[in-house]
Order: C-alpha cells, then structure tokens, then sequence
C-alpha cells in the first residue's frame, strides 16, 4: 500500500532528465555528463536502500543523525582556519578530486529531520537547536539562498508541528526571529562567485535557446514542486517544505544567484534529493506509528 502511494515521487526523474538537456543546450564536455549520470546513479542506490530499510528508529537516532550532517554542513568552514587560509564563500566539501556544494548535498535531508522532530514534543528543543546552528554555518560560508531557503521553510515547519488542539510551543516560533536577521545579514554580504549558465543561469540558458527548451525546464521545474507536494498530502508530510525549499531556490535562479537543483550541473543537488528522499521514504514506514513523547527523545 505504501508503495502504492509513492508511485507519483517516479515524476522527480523529470529535473534531472532536464538537467542533460540543458548541459547539452551549454555544450558541455563529456566528463561534466559522466559526473551527473555518476550521481543520479548513485542517487538512485540511496533512494532503493530507503525505501526497503526495516531498520528500527531508536531513541536518539534521529537527533544524531541530524547533528552529524549540520556538523558536515559548517565542515567547509574549517578551509578558512586559520583565518586567510581560505577565501570565501566557502561551501564545499571535499572527496579527493570531487567538491561537492555543502548546502545542496545536506539542506533537503536537514530539513526533513527537523520537521519529524519539531512534531515530537520531546524533542523540539533539539530541533531547534539543528535549525539554529545551520543557519549560522550558512551565514557564515556565506550561503544567502540557502539560508533564505531555510528562513522561508521555517513558518510552515511550525505549523506542521502543531498538531490538532495542541500548540508547537513557543521555542519553534523565536527561532524565526534569529533566522531572519541571519538571513537578512548574509544577503547584504557580496557574493564573489561568477553565475555559469549551466548551473545558476538553467533558465535564463534554456529560453534564450528556444521558447520551448525553456519551457521544458520551467515544466520540469513545476513538476518536480507539484510531486513533493502531493506526497506531502498523503504519507510525509514533512515534503511540503522541502517543495518550499526548492521552489526559493528556483526562484533565485530565475536572477541567476543560486544553482538550480536538479535542473543544471552538479552532484550535490542530485545527492542530496537521493538522500532527502531515502531519508523521506525511510520515515514515512514508521509515521503515525511513533509514541506522542518521542522515539527521539
């Protein structure tokens, strides 16, 4: 039956079909292909392992997994220590000769943590905690569109942890309030990297070619939105904002100030949908089953 129900998540193949579409728009050289088809490969491992994991959730699980990738999250920082080491932003972790882009490969599988446990009272001060330190690691590299992205998604994480006749609490709703100096802090900071067409530029790239290439990808786009939602409305419900996620980050494409997942080049983006959704694919197993006090707490 579960499996039934997340038959429609197939249609997220979309965007990353886009994306080769729009390298090939680019004329990009083979070995950029072979690095995306590696990821989507690879991608595609994470999500089959999700969605068959039996593994049980123990108490903590969670909350440590969810600190260990916002501890990967600020791992690009450590370039800059000591100070001048490194110039910023910095945003990349590195695997020998393979960078990959922190806040696209941790942000969606962060953001699905922190909704499962904002929804468990006993651990919503943890949660925050999580949603805190990310946002200063993502002020700090400095990483403007995913920390708008997270400030955005914030609200309605809020409003899926309050369940019918019971409140959040308090601590969740401050949380806003720090986010959005953060936030408003890092988008005054200059952002030295230069757009590339094939990564922040998809659809400036894709309707300059052709009315419909651009279409194409504004579709993929929408579709990609449009299946994260629906899912959300069936069995995990913590995809609504991760749809939100996407959609800010989207939207900061259209200017050309942030890559567009899925829908250009680059490994991170593409791993880390596989890992959100594994994660997703994981938890929705045990949703509705969970003890009222925590299985994380």
């Amino acid at each position: 039956m579960m499996a039934d129900r997340s038959t429609g998540l197939w249609f997220s193949i979309v965007p990353v079909l886009t994306g080769f579409v729009v390298l090939a728009l680019a004329g990009v050289a083979l070995q950029l292909y072979l690095v995306q088809a590696g990821s989507l490969l690879l991608a595609a491992l994470l999500i089959w392992l999700g969605a068959r994991s039996e593994q049980a959730v123990l108490p903590g699980t969670l909350q440590a997994l969810a600190c260990l990738l916002v501890l990967l999250l600020g791992a690009p920082l450590l370039a800059g220590l000591p100070v001048g080491a490194a110039e910023p932003p910095l945003r990349w972790l590195q695997f020998g000769p393979l960078q990959l882009y922190s806040g696209g490969l941790l942000m969606p599988a962060i953001l699905v943590l922190v909704a499962v446990l904002l929804q468990q009272p006993g651990s919503r001060a943890a949660a925050c905690g999580i949603l805190l330190a990310s946002a200063v690691f993502l002020a700090l590299q400095p990483d403007a569109a995913q920390l708008l992205a997270l400030t955005i998604a914030l609200p309605l994480l809020y409003l899926q942890a309050c369940r019918p006749g019971s409140s959040a609490g308090t601590l969740p709703a401050l949380c806003f309030l720090p986010l959005a100096v953060l936030c408003i802090w890092t988008l005054r900071q200059q952002d030295m990297l230069s757009a590339v067409p094939y990564v922040e530029g998809v659809f400036a790239l894709a309707l300059n070619f052709a009315w419909w290439s651009g279409l194409l990808v504004i579709a993929a786009a929408v579709i990609l939105l449009l299946v994260l939602y629906r899912q959300s409305l069936l069995d995990q419900p913590w995809l609504a904002a991760v749809a939100v996620y996407y959609a800010v980050l989207y939207g900061g494409s259209v200017a050309g100030a942030t890559p567009a997942p899925l829908l250009g080049y680059g490994a991170a983006p593409v791993l880390g949908f596989g890992l959100m959704l594994a994660l997703s694919l994981w938890l929705r197993q045990r949703h509705g089953t969970w003890p009222d006090p925590g299985f994380s707490s």
